[in-house]
């Protein structure tokens, strides 16, 4: 299943988790390496696998923030129970998010610094932090609304490039779209949109690549 947010005790039971993991992010960290074709995560009842690498996300079985693409470096500050990383991809990104479990080989290095605070930690757990115009309440939907958008459009796999979330620019190159995508929210700055494509997986488009909204309602609150 292509789902992000996950309804009842699973949500609930990962975010326990979460708050048990740590206080706050490690002092010294370590590094590790990508893989490419990591499992989607099961912990959010999903099943399948991420051939570009792995999903980055704002907390676990949470919103699509990006991918941490196969060959590039992740410096893992926490784990949960479930074995869901939080810390900082680089290649073409170089921001702080969660990953799923089962991405991660090595480790490459032991013991850098860390580069991942607790307050960017906090922020990323709320919608607000990275977009807006939501196809959803907070935690009522699992997936996107159909739209439709210009198949000439290059779809990028990123779009975010620091932990403020406040705007980017597409990179990371996907593919071209199939002609409906289900359309997740607008990423901060309005220069893409997150979408899922049925043949690219979670990917972002250019604002001005939707033809038609399909009737989506748009939805500001925070969680």
């Amino acid at each position: 299943m292509n789902q992000f947010l996950v309804r009842g005790l699973v949500v609930l039971g990962v975010a326990a988790a979460v708050v048990a993991a740590a206080s706050g992010p490690a002092g010294a960290v370590n590094r590790y390496t990508i893989k490419a074709d990591s499992p989607k995560p099961a912990v959010c009842n999903n099943s399948g696998t991420i051939p570009a690498g792995t999903w980055l996300q704002n907390k676990p079985c949470g919103y699509f923030v990006g991918i941490a693409r196969a060959g590039t470096s992740y410096d893992v500050h926490e784990t949960t129970p479930s074995n869901y990383h939080y810390g900082r991809n680089y290649g073409n990104n170089n921001f702080c998010a969660w990953i799923p479990p089962g991405a991660l080989s090595g480790p490459t290095a032991t013991g850098l610094p860390a580069s991942c605070g607790s307050t960017v930690r906090a922020n990323l757990f709320h919608r607000r932090t990275f977009g807006y115009n939501f196809n959803a309440p907070a935690h009522a939907a699992t997936d996107g609304s159909l739209i439709y958008v210009s198949t000439s459009c290059l779809a990028h796999y990123n779009y975010f490039n620091s932990s403020y979330f406040t705007s980017g620019s597409l990179h990371d190159p996907a593919g071209y779209p199939q002609s409906g995508v289900r359309y997740r929210y607008t990423a901060n700055g309005g220069g893409a949109i997150a979408v899922r494509d049925s043949s690219l997986g979670w990917v972002f488009l250019g604002s001005g690549c939707v033809t038609n909204w399909n009737g989506v309602t748009f939805y500001n609150d925070n969680d």
